[in-house]
C-alpha cells in the first residue's frame, strides 16, 4: 500500500502523536464533538500554517442525527479539508482516530495531488487507532469500541442507496440523467456556492433543489459547513495561485473535501455509493505549465484518481461522466428531455440572492451557447437570452475579460468544437456567434487575458508579508476574501 518514497505516510499507534519528534509543522485535529446533527472540531496548527486558517472551529451540520456515530467516522470532514492544506506546505496532520478505509484513501489522494502539483510536499497523518467498519454488533480489530458499525448501511448488511451531489448544473443534472433509475438522493451543501452567513440565498436554494427532487420524485438532503470561512481560501490562492488553475479549493481540495463532508450522512443513512460530478473530462487539454501530470486532463481537485479513491466504511465515492465533454453532457440533457418533456431549470450561477441565472456572466453565456448548439432554447430552461447577450459574449472574450484560467479557455475550445456551420440554432443571435467562434483564435484571446490587476497585486502582496501583519495593514484584505471565487 505504501510505495517506496512515498512522501505520504499513514503511521498508526499509540506513539503516533510523538513519532515526528518535532520536526515537521504539524496540524492538530484535537478535539470532534457531535451534539444531534451538528458535528464540530478544533484545530490547531504550527505557526507556518497560520496564514491559511481562521481562528474559529470547523462545523458541518446535516438533516439527520449523527450523535450515534463513532468518532472515526466523525473525524473524516475536518480532515478532509486540513490535509490538503497540511500536504501543500509539507506538514504532518495529527488526529486521534479515523476510520482505516478513509485512512487509506488519503494515502492514495496525496501521492495524486504530489503528482499534479509539484507545490504539494507531502506529509503524514500520525493517528492513534484506526478502526475497521464490521458487521453491526461486532467489536472492530483494534478493539476500540468506536469501530462498532452503526445502523445498518451498505456493504454492512443493508440494501443501500445512491446519493448524488447535486448543484441543477449541467454536470450535475447529466449525472442525475445518467443514473436516474437509480432514483439518487440530491445532497446540496451549503458553504460552497452558497456562503453561510447568506440566509436568504440558502432558502432559495434548498426552495430549489428540493423542487428538483419533487421532479424527480426522489429524495434531498442537506449539509451546512463553514469550511471556506475555516479555510483561508483568500490566503491560500494568494499563495498558490501561480502554480493552479482555478481558486484554490476547486484546484486542490473539492473532490476529497466535498465528499468528506458528506461521511457522517452517509454512514448514518446507508448509503453505500457517491456520485461527484465531472468537471473536466478525459480530453480535456492540458497547459503547458502542467504537462508533468499525466492524468489526462488538467490538474483538478476532482478527478477520476481523486475522487474514485475516496472510500470510508460502507460508502464508495464514484467520479462520474469523465468520458464526455461538457458539451456532450449538455447533449445527454438535451437527449433526456426530448424523451421525458419536462419542465427542468438549468443552473448556470449564482449572482442573484434567488439563485436564478443572472444571463450576463461567462457561464451563463456558455451555458446558454450549449443549450442552443444542442438544440434546445435556453429562454425554456431558466435563461432569459437574445442576440444582445451573444453580442456581449463577444465582446467580453475580445476585450480578454472572460477567458482568465485554462480551464475556461478548454470549455469554449469544447463549444467552438461543437459548431456545426450547418446548422440553425433556436435563439436569436446564436447563428453570427457560432460563425464568428467556429473560426476565432480563442487560444490567443486566453493568451492576453487575465485576472485584473488589482487582483495580482494583493496576491503578490500577500506572499512577500507575514498574514497577521498584510491582515492588519491592508484594507484590501477583506475585499479580495469577499470577491475571492468561493470555487
Amino acid at each position: 500500500m505504501i510505495p517506496s518514497g512515498n512522501p505520504f505516510l499513514s503511521v498508526v499507534g499509540r506513539s503516533a502523536s510523538g513519532s515526528d519528534g518535532g520536526r515537521s509543522p504539524v496540524v492538530s485535529v484535537d478535539s470532534v464533538t457531535v451534539d444531534g446533527c451538528r458535528v464540530e472540531a478544533t484545530v490547531s496548527y504550527s505557526d507556518a500554517l497560520r496564514p491559511f486558517f481562521d481562528e474559529s472551529p470547523f462545523y458541518v451540520e446535516y438533516g439527520v442525527d449523527v450523535s450515534d456515530l463513532p468518532e472515526s467516522i466523525l473525524t473524516i470532514p475536518v480532515l478532509a479539508h486540513v490535509c490538503p492544506v497540511a500536504w501543500a506546505a509539507g506538514a504532518d496532520v495529527r488526529v486521534p482516530v479515523a476510520d482505516r478505509r478513509f485512512l487509506d484513501s488519503l494515502e492514495t489522494v496525496g501521492n495524486t495531488l504530489c503528482a499534479m502539483y509539484p507545490f504539494v510536499e507531502g506529509g503524514r497523518v500520525l493517528v492513534e487507532r484506526a478502526p475497521e467498519w464490521n458487521e453491526p454488533g461486532q467489536s472492530g480489530t483494534d478493539g476500540a469500541d468506536d469501530s462498532v458499525a452503526v445502523g445498518d448501511p451498505a456493504g454492512a448488511g443493508g440494501t443501500g442507496d445512491t446519493v448524488m451531489l447535486f448543484t441543477g448544473g449541467v454536470d450535475s443534472l447529466a449525472t442525475y440523467v445518467r443514473h436516474h433509475e437509480a432514483e439518487p438522493t440530491l445532497i446540496n451543501v451549503r458553504g460552497w456556492l452558497v456562503g453561510v452567513d447568506d440566509d436568504e440565498r440558502w432558502a432559495h436554494t434548498r426552495r430549489r433543489i428540493a423542487d428538483y427532487a419533487d421532479r424527480f420524485g426522489t429524495d434531498a438532503q442537506f449539509v451546512e459547513s463553514n469550511m471556506l470561512e475555516f479555510l483561508d481560501t483568500a490566503m491560500l490562492d494568494a499563495h498558490y495561485k501561480p502554480r493552479h488553475d482555478g481558486a484554490w479549493y476547486s484546484a486542490v481540495g473539492c473532490g476529497l473535501g466535498l465528499t468528506g463532508l458528506c461521511a457522517p450522512l452517509a454512514v448514518a443513512e446507508g448509503m453505500d455509493r457517491l456520485y461527484l460530478a465531472a468537471t473536466h473530462w478525459a480530453g480535456f487539454p492540458t497547459a503547458d505549465r502542467f504537462e508533468s501530470w499525466d492524468g489526462g486532463a488538467i490538474p483538478w481537485g476532482s478527478d477520476p484518481a481523486i475522487d474514485d479513491e475516496i472510500a470510508w466504511a460502507g460508502t464508495e465515492v464514484a467520479h462520474d461522466a469523465f468520458e464526455i465533454t461538457r458539451q456532450e453532457r449538455v447533449e445527454t440533457i438535451a437527449e433526456f428531455l426530448r424523451e421525458r418533456p419536462i419542465d427542468l431549470p438549468i443552473r448556470a450561477c449564482e449572482a442573484s440572492a434567488t439563485g436564478s441565472n443572472c444571463d450576463r456572466c461567462e457561464k451563463c453565456a456558455r451555458t446558454a451557447l450549449g443549450l442552443a448548439l444542442a438544440g434546445r432554447d435556453p429562454n425554456d430552461h431558466g435563461f432569459d437570452v437574445s442576440a444582445a447577450t451573444f453580442e456581449r459574449a463577444r465582446r467580453e472574450i475580445e476585450a480578454g475579460n472572460w477567458l482568465v484560467d485554462f480551464h475556461i479557455l478548454a470549455y469554449w475550445l469544447d463549444l467552438q468544437a461543437s459548431v456545426d456551420p450547418d446548422a440553425s440554432y433556436p435563439v436569436a443571435g446564436v447563428d453570427a456567434f457560432a460563425d464568428w467562434l467556429r473560426t476565432a483564435d480563442l487560444r490567443a484571446v486566453a493568451a492576453r487575458s487575465g485576472p485584473p490587476v488589482s487582483h495580482r497585486v494583493v496576491r503578490a502582496a500577500a506572499r512577500s508579508v507575514p498574514a497577521s501583519v498584510y491582515a492588519r495593514l491592508s484594507p484590501a484584505y477583506d475585499a479580495v476574501r469577499e470577491r475571492a471565487p468561493r470555487p
